[in-house]
C-alpha cells in the first residue's frame, strides 16, 4: 500500500476519523493503526517489525547490554539486506544461501532500524509505556520511508492526544496534494523517460546519458521529497508535526551544505549517533576528518548493499573533507551561482553510483559513439533544470504553509482534492514504488 494508491487514501480517511474519536485517541490505538497499515506489506514483514519492537521493550530491563540490543535490532537488516554483499562481495564465500538471498527487504527496514536505535538510546534515560513505544515505531505516516523522527520530538506529540482542527486537516490535504503531484506527475514521468536509457546504456550516446543523469537527480528529489510532503501532510491531519526533510538541496553552495539540506533527518541521525559518538572533532582536526569520512561511508552503505554505495558515500565524505581543508576559501571567493553549479554537478554525477548497481555499468555510461557531447538539447535541458531547481525553495512545509494561509481556501482545497484523486487514479497500476522504499 503506497501513499499514491486509492487504498491508502481510504486508509488515511479511516485513520483521521479514528483519531477524532476521544476513546480511541491514544498511543495504543495509534500503534494498532500502524500495525494494521504495515500488515498490508506482508505478514513476514510485520513479524520482523514486531521483533524490533520487542527488542526495544526488552532493552529497558537490561540497559547494561545496550550494544547487544542494537546488534539484535540490526540483525534482520544485516541478514536480509547485507548478507549477500558480506558473504559474496567481501568474503568471496560462494556457498548457496538461497533461503537468505530469496528474502525480500521489508519496506523501510533501514528507517525502522534507525528509529529503533534512537528509541532504545532514548529509553536509557526516559521511561515510556509499551503502548508509547508501539506508537513511536508504528506511526504509519513515517513508518516506511521517514522522515526519521527523534523520540524526544515525536513521543510527546503522540502522548498529547491533540485533535487537528478542520483547518489543519485541510492544510494537511493541501500539503499531501503537493507531494503526490511531485511523485506522480514529475518523478514517475521522468522515470519513464530515463529508465530505458539506464537499462540499455550501450544504445545511447554520452549526450543522452548525461541528460539522463541530470534528470535522475530531479527524479529522486521529486520522488523522495514528494513522499516526505505526503507523510508530513498526513501527520498534520492526525495532529502530529513531522520534521522537514528537504530544504532546496540543489541550491546548495557546497557538498557540506548539500547534506544539511538533503535528507535532513538522516544527516542528523548520522551526526548524533555515528559522528558525535566517534568523537566528532573533539579529538583533533585529523580525527574529525576521519570521522566525517567514516560517517559518510555509513550513510552510503545504509542506502544499499554494494560497492557502488560505498563509493558513493566515500566520495561524498572525501569531497566534504577536501572542502574543509582546501576548497573552503576558494568556494567563498567565487560567485554564489558558480558554487551552486559546482554542488549540483558534483551531486548529479555521483548519483551514477546510486542509480547503477554495477561498477562496469558506470564505465559504460562514459562510452560515446562519436557524437558531440555538448549540443543544443543538453544546453536546453541544463537551463531548464536550473530554473526548476530555483523553485525548490518554495517546496518546503514552511513555504507551503504560508502559501496556504494567505490564499483562498475555497479555491485551494477543491484543487487539492482533485489533484489527489486524479494522481491516485493515474498512478493505479502504473506508478513505480517510491525509490527510498528500497532502503
Amino acid at each position: 500500500m503506497i501513499f499514491s494508491s486509492i487504498e491508502f487514501i481510504v486508509f488515511w480517511i479511516f485513520a483521521v476519523i479514528l483519531s477524532r474519536i476521544k476513546i480511541l485517541n491514544s498511543t495504543f490505538f495509534i500503534g494498532v493503526v500502524g500495525i494494521l497499515f504495515y500488515s498490508f506489506q506482508g505478514y513476514l514483514n510485520f513479524l520482523i517489525l514486531f521483533y524490533v519492537y520487542l527488542i526495544c521493550c526488552i532493552s529497558v530491563f537490561h540497559r547494561k547490554f545496550l550494544f547487544f540490543h542494537i546488534f539484535l535490532i540490526l540483525l534482520p537488516l544485516i541478514l536480509i539486506k547485507y548478507s549477500h554483499f558480506i558473504l559474496v562481495d567481501i568474503f568471496r564465500i560462494e556457498q548457496n544461501f538461497q533461503f537468505i538471498y530469496s528474502l525480500e527487504i521489508p519496506p523501510g527496514l533501514s528507517f525502522i532500524s534507525f528509529s529503533a536505535i534512537a528509541l532504545i538510546l532514548y529509553l536509557k534515560n526516559n521511561s515510556e509505556s509499551s503502548s508509547t513505544k508501539l506508537s513511536y515505531l508504528f506511526f504509519f505516516p513515517q513508518l516506511i520511508a521517514g522522515p526519521i523522527v527523534e523520540p524526544k520530538s515525536l513521543i510527546p506529540q503522540l502522548k498529547n492526544k491533540f485533535v487537528s482542527s478542520i483547518d489543519e486537516i485541510l492544510k494537511g490535504i493541501f500539503i499531501f496534494s503537493i507531494g503526490i503531484t511531485l511523485k506522480i506527475l514529475f518523478a514517475d514521468n521522468i522515470g519513464e523517460y530515463i529508465d530505458p536509457i539506464f537499462l540499455n546504456l550501450d544504445q545511447y550516446n554520452l549526450n543522452q546519458k548525461i541528460i539522463a543523469i541530470f534528470l535522475f537527480s530531479q527524479q529522486i528529489f521529486f520522488d523522495f521529497n514528494g513522499y516526505t510532503l505526503m507523510a508530513i501532510g498526513v501527520g498534520v491531519t492526525l495532529g502530529v508535526r513531522l520534521p522537514e526533510n528537504f530544504n532546496a538541496p540543489y541550491l546548495s553552495e557546497s557538498i557540506s551544505d548539500f547534506w544539511k539540506k538533503w535528507h535532513i533527518t538522516l544527516s542528523n541521525w548520522i551526526k548524533n549517533y555515528v559522528y558525535i559518538p566517534l568523537g566528532g572533532s573533539r579529538k583533533g582536526i585529523t580525527k574529525g576528518y576521519i570521522n566525517i569520512f567514516f560517517s559518510m561511508l555509513i550513510s552510503g552503505i545504509w542506502h544499499g548493499a554494494g560497492i557502488n554505495f560505498l563509493i558513493w558515500g566515500g566520495c561524498h565524505g572525501l569531497i566534504i573533507v577536501l572542502e574543509k581543508i582546501f576548497l573552503k576559501r576558494f568556494l567563498s571567493s567565487i560567485p554564489i551561482f558558480l558554487r551552486i553549479i559546482y554542488s549540483y554537478l558534483t551531486v548529479s554525477f555521483l548519483w551514477l553510483f546510486f542509480r547503477l548497481s554495477d561498477f562496469t555499468e558506470v564505465m559504460k555510461f562514459f562510452n560515446n559513439n562519436g557524437d558531440k557531447i555538448i549540443n543544443l538539447n543538453l544546453i536546453i535541458v541544463i537551463i531548464f533544470i536550473f530554473i526548476l531547481n530555483w523553485f525548490q525553495k518554495y517546496i518546503t512545509f514552511e513555504r507551503l504553509s504560508n502559501f496556504y494561509i494567505v490564499k483562498n481556501k475555497y479555491i485551494i482545497i477543491p484543487i487539492s482534492v482533485i489533484l489527489v484523486i486524479a494522481c491516485s487514479i493515474i498512478s493505479k497500476g502504473t506508478s513505480e514504488k517510491f525509490i527510498y522504499f528500497n532502503f
